[in-house]
């Protein structure tokens, strides 16, 4: 499943004060303009309950940051003397800078003491300080695109994320169809997502920003969540035909009824080429953990990532690795080898870290016999309910109010398990009725997996889009006065009280004056 990135907050920033242009006198007030749209929408989101509401939301911040993302590009651009390629030509932005531009984010990839350094420090180049707020202040145009992009990685990946589970999850069992639509959307999503995170981790014009000590922008945090993304979107490639997982979700489906008239159908698959894909999602993965883990190793609890995404990471890295025995074992099972599939179907249990399901039905922890739906059943089935909810805490997957964890915030460790345990199952029973096959121990076959086999080329870094010739023209013209929208002296508190509902029954609150209230 694809990770919940949580998206940052941001100051009021007027880009009158800081530069003007005499070639295009309108850029400043017009990227000030699409700047406090994102602002206010990335505000919006924050407060909206977590779930549904919030991905309903996603596509109102990604038109917001596709919106201003031009506007920062051409400052840029003007700033260091190029020029900005239009639809039809070439156009040069003059930029003068009257004080060096300064702008404030919140951080939400860092841990809680990521930054130690006295409040209110302003900053310049790679020293960060914090505000009253918990955000931090930068100084430079690339401190600005810098979070502005990793804001635009974190919505892609959340709307990969949303797409998924809306289509897996739904109350209707999805057909093929929708269900390769939604694995295809989500993965176009998630190779923009790695796009956008390795053009902060090669560009050099981001150098100073992805130097800093701010843990969200390191150029290893960036090129760790690159690498996370093409682990994801691998995944998704198997996921879109893995019928096996889709199977186990419509079985824990209560509002499906499709069981009533056919049972699921699990077609024959390329199981050989699922697994090497698996492996190969499972280094880009590990390569995502140890990236994430490496982010200000040398100065204790400073400049460090948060455990809930590295944990997430290395999560990925072994659900991909026990996704990959299952097909090894499903590729056997066809062929005749159920004794072997059944060993590859434990060591993806071992990849997973969970117990081996035949140890607990032939003795119990003391070594003796258990007997039929005694304690020792009980026992079994509550230490297989404990495993279940440990899946959440070592896959840093965030929980609700009741502590139930939201579809995939365990890196899909949960339905892996579910999918394993129900091959297990079929498979033993046909090997102690109809085989007897000898199963061959399970170490040697997880230490053997062969190597990765990619399916997604690695993405080109990100190109930003360009203003397009029209509005470049209508920003020739001066500023309009009357348009002056005092962002700076806005209120800029971090906690909005929520709105509140109107009193039973529609009618105005006492509060309210009678000139405005009308009967």
């Amino acid at each position: 499943m694809v990770y919940t990135f949580t998206l940052p907050t941001t100051s009021p920033l007027s880009f009158q004060t800081f530069i003007s242009s005499s070639t295009h006198p309108s850029i400043p007030q017009s990227a000030s303009t699409a700047r406090h749209a994102l602002r206010l929408t990335l505000k919006a989101h924050k407060h909206l309950s977590h779930g549904l509401r919030q991905d309903a939301h996603l596509p109102t911040v990604l038109s917001a940051l596709n919106e201003y993302i031009p506007y920062l590009f051409a400052i840029s651009h003007g700033l260091r003397g190029q020029s900005i390629q239009c639809d039809t030509h070439a156009e040069e932005i003059d930029i003068t800078v009257r004080a060096e531009i300064e702008s404030e984010w919140k951080p939400t990839l860092s841990a809680s003491s990521a930054i130690n350094i006295r409040p209110n420090a302003t900053t310049s180049g790679a020293v960060p300080g914090r505000t009253r707020n918990g955000r931090i202040s930068g100084r430079g145009i690339d401190f600005e695109i810098a979070f502005t992009l990793t804001t635009l990685g974190y919505v892609l990946s959340r709307l990969a994320r949303a797409g998924v589970v809306e289509s897996l999850y739904a109350s209707t069992t999805p057909t093929p169809e929708q269900r390769t639509a939604a694995v295809q959307t989500a993965t176009k999503h998630l190779l923009l997502a790695s796009s956008v995170h390795g053009l902060l981790a090669t560009s050099p014009l981001f150098t100073a920003a992805t130097a800093s000590a701010i843990p969200d922008l390191n150029a290893s945090t960036q090129s760790a969540l690159s690498s996370l993304a093409l682990a994801e979107a691998t995944l998704l490639a198997v996921l879109k035909d893995d019928a096996h997982v889709a199977a186990c979700i419509q079985a824990r489906n209560p509002n499906d009824r499709e069981w009533m008239v056919r049972a699921p159908e699990i077609p024959k698959v390329r199981a050989l080429l699922f697994a090497r894909l698996c492996v190969r999602a499972a280094e880009y993965a590990e390569q995502a953990a140890a990236g994430l883990g490496a982010v200000g190793p040398g100065s204790g609890k400073s400049a460090r990532v948060e455990e809930d995404v590295t944990r997430y990471a290395g999560a990925l890295g072994r659900v991909a690795r026990a996704r990959a025995c299952r097909f090894f074992g499903v590729d056997a099972e066809l062929a005749g080898k159920t004794g072997e599939g059944i060993a590859w179907l434990k060591a993806a249990r071992s990849a997973l870290g969970l117990r081996d399901q035949g140890s607990s039905s032939t003795t119990d922890e003391a070594g003796n016999a258990p007997s039929k739906g005694g304690f020792s059943r009980l026992k079994r089935e509550w230490m297989e309910r404990r495993e279940e909810r440990k899946i959440g805490k070592d896959a840093g997957g965030s929980r609700g109010a009741k502590g139930s964890l939201d579809p995939g915030d365990d890196a899909g460790r949960g339905e892996e398990g579910n999918v394993i345990d129900m091959l297990e199952k079929k498979w033993t029973e046909m090997n102690d009725t109809m085989n007897t096959q000898t199963i061959p121990p399970s170490a040697p076959l997880l230490a053997n997996l062969p190597s990765g086999r990619d399916i997604h080329t690695p993405p080109a870094p990100y190109t930003p889009p360009s203003i397009d010739a029209d509005q470049l023209l209508r920003m020739r013209a001066p500023p309009d006065e009357h348009q002056n929208l005092h962002f700076a002296s806005e209120d800029d508190s971090e906690e909005e009280a929520s709105p509140m509902p109107g009193p039973p029954g529609g009618f105005p609150d006492r509060a309210q004056t009678a000139s405005n209230v009308y009967y």
